[in-house]
């Protein structure tokens, strides 16, 4: 293995614990805010202290000089400032929110490879003494420590490199010494640790102080070093008065944008699963081998014989095979709380810059979903949330006015129901104003002139890009962006998002995802001669009908269905296949219940399980097709997209409407047509 490969695995395990142990902290906060004006309690004040010191540990270890040095500072002001027998101000608790926030900041730097923030007016914040390198980034690169260099007039940049020994270890200089050692000499800019000849060894970039020099004696302790050449000073200029408006606004901006910290590629799993799994894979070697011998030495029992045998063996392993993969599925699975309370502190944030009261409900958080799915679905509901806050929910005055607690209430539910998870995001706010929705959506002409603004048109129309219902922006929300992105985030993750609003009491937004987006079952149909694959969770019914039962009804066609009509959209039509005409046809009912919907298939050809191979080159996309997956026998076959189906042609019919026509679905989304694959 080289190098960089073990340093890698070795940090990728660094940003892991430090997600945790931020996650712990902010909790410790959240106890501590409720407590202000009172005594803390030990056990949070205790568990605090344990995430920040084992934070500082960790970050000078790898050598992320920044993130130690305040998670210092930060350790240090908690046990001057905050005292069992005193009450908690509400100040430092701020401040330490505020650092909790800079400090995920300078981890998610090193990993991103990139400069850290500045942290010398937290520290002098935090009241901790601010050594001269605290006020730089830590550089990520060469030409970053340069750059620092360069910074440094005072004193000449040195290279350290430390190779650590047993002999060493035994005389007790380590790498925590060495690291002690050089900041008394001067300031360190940097640290890190790579692998050569088979050891660690560790660098260290060190501005050293003037008339000061190292110790020709400490070459004895595994240390070795060299000057870096200084570049010739650059000469600056003062920015415009434009140029620094506008990275005050950027900076604003880039503060406002969610912190995700790089512990995303990394599960823990239940040794109790893991159990599981390999009992499994020994069933299978176990049944493999069976099959071997049925194949070495079946010729003696006969044919009737071999065959049956080998059925039973296909069966069994058939059914191993399902056990495994739903074992792996849930390997792959996290609680959706993970989620839930990375958005606490969001609605905390924008409670306090919106001056309204929030009561935050959590239900389901034990509900799990893949780790995939759960990582990408944190923005759409971040956005959700704040649009909650900044436009559901009134100030408290205003609730007072119409009869109404203070205190606004807002709800995450998650709940899990066959292969589909749901999750809510509902308040109690003032709802949404429809009239002015519509007034908004005629004016830029998102409504033709009588077409009326449904349930479903109301959630088309703000999701239109750029298109907002309040006349300033604030801080949280109400730039006319994010809807739209909302969705569509949603929809690549084969889920749908739905509105439900009672103006004057509340609105509430679901979000329909599937568990997992890996292994499902999917029912294999036939469209124009085409074998496409269903995926199964999305399927409401299975209907066969005769031709003679569709009905032609304002330029779509209908059949009787539950006391009511059913739409239908023929899929060969929709991808330009030759239309067969059978006598009869299936119908695969989609869509919501409010807007359901008849894809007609042309036969049934079974269910199978697949393995998704979503479609990300753009060049290839088409509306319609979330992916493809390999049959048994080599042959590929298309994965629909109903939602987006629905979506083509729902589309359709509101082109039909501004055209007064019969407009075509493909004519409306230019040639979009599936590529035609080999039988």
């Amino acid at each position: 293995m080289s190098g960089d490969g073990f340093f890698e695995q070795f940090i990728e395990e660094y940003f892991a614990e430090c997600d945790e142990h931020l996650a712990t902290a902010r909790h410790a906060l959240l106890d501590l805010e409720g407590a202000v004006g009172q005594p803390p309690a030990a056990p949070v004040l205790q568990e605090l202290l344990r995430s920040l010191h084992t934070l500082k540990g960790l970050s000078g270890m790898v050598g992320v000089v920044a993130a130690e040095r305040l998670a210092h500072a930060m350790e240090e002001a908690l046990r001057a400032r905050m005292r069992p027998d005193a009450p908690v101000e509400a100040t430092i608790v701020d401040t330490l929110f505020a650092s909790v926030d800079l400090l995920e900041r300078c981890i998610l730097a090193r990993r991103s490879q990139s400069a850290a923030p500045d942290i010398a007016p937290m520290l002098a914040k935090l009241g901790a003494k601010a050594p001269a390198e605290s006020a730089k980034p830590a550089p990520a690169s060469a030409t970053a420590r340069e750059a620092a260099a360069a910074e440094e007039p005072e004193g000449l940049v040195h290279h350290f490199e430390f190779a650590p020994t047993r002999e060493l270890t035994d005389r007790g200089i380590g790498v925590d010494a060495i690291r002690a050692r050089l900041r008394s000499l001067g300031t360190l800019l940097d640290a890190k640790p790579r692998v050569a000849a088979g050891s660690v060894i560790f660098d260290f970039w060190v501005s050293v102080e003037m008339g000061r020099a190292p110790d020709e004696q400490w070459r004895n302790d595994g240390l070795t070093w060299t000057a870096v050449p200084q570049p010739a000073p650059a000469e600056t200029t003062s920015p415009a008065p434009g140029d620094a408006a506008r990275a005050a606004d950027s900076g604003a901006a880039a503060a406002l944008q969610p912190v995700t910290t790089a512990g995303a590629n990394v599960v823990r799993v239940d040794l109790g699963r893991l159990d599981g799994v390999m009992r499994l894979v020994g069933d299978l070697v176990i049944s493999r081998s069976r099959l071997d011998d049925l194949l070495r030495h079946g010729g003696r029992d006969g044919g009737k014989a071999m065959r049956d045998a080998l059925e039973e063996t296909n069966t069994l392993m058939e059914r191993q095979l399902r056990r495994l993969r739903e074992a792996v599925m849930r390997i792959r699975l996290v609680p959706v709380g993970e989620v839930f309370e990375r958005l606490r502190f969001a609605v905390r944030d924008a409670a306090r810059e919106s001056g309204k009261r929030i009561s935050l409900q959590l239900h389901g958080q034990n509900t799990e979903i893949d780790k995939l799915v759960v990582d990408r679905m944190l923005e759409p509901l971040l956005h959700l949330v704040r649009n909650a806050v900044s436009h559901g929910i009134e100030r408290p005055e205003e609730r007072v006015a119409r009869g109404k607690p203070a205190e606004g209430t807002l709800i995450l539910r998650a709940a899990a129901t066959g292969d589909r998870v749901s999750v809510d995001v509902e308040d109690d706010g003032a709802g949404i104003d429809t009239a002015r929705v519509e007034a908004r959506a005629r004016a830029r002409g998102l409504l033709a002139a009588n077409e009326p603004l449904g349930a479903d048109a109301l959630l088309d129309v703000l999701c239109t890009p750029g298109l907002s219902t309040r006349d300033e922006a604030d801080m949280t929300s109400g730039r006319g962006v994010g809807m739209d992105v909302v969705r569509s985030t949603i929809r690549s993750l084969a889920g749908e998002l739905s509105l439900f609003t009672t103006p004057g009491k509340g609105t509430r937004f679901v979000v329909e995802l599937p568990l997992t987006l890996m292994i499902v079952d999917a029912l294999l149909v036939e469209i124009g001669g085409q074998q496409m694959a269903v995926p199964q969770p999305v399927l409401r019914e299975i209907l066969k009908v005769e031709r003679s039962e569709i009905v032609p009804f304002e330029n779509n066609d209908v059949v009787p269905w539950r006391g009511g009509l059913l739409p239908l959209l023929s899929l060969s039509r929709l991808f330009r296949f030759p239309e067969t005409r059978p006598p009869s046809v299936y119908l695969l009912v989609v869509g919501s219940e409010s807007a359901p919907m008849g894809l007609v298939v042309d036969r049934l050809l079974g269910l199978r399980e697949i393995v998704v191979h979503p479609v990300a080159d753009p060049l290839v996309a088409v509306d319609g097709i979330s992916g493809a997956t390999e049959l048994g026998d080599g042959r590929v076959s298309l994965i629909l997209d109903s939602a987006a189906i629905v979506r083509l042609a729902q589309e359709e019919r509101a082109a039909r409407a501004w055209s007064g026509g019969s407009a075509n679905v493909a004519t409306t989304r230019g040639a979009a047509a599936a590529p035609s694959l080999p039988s």
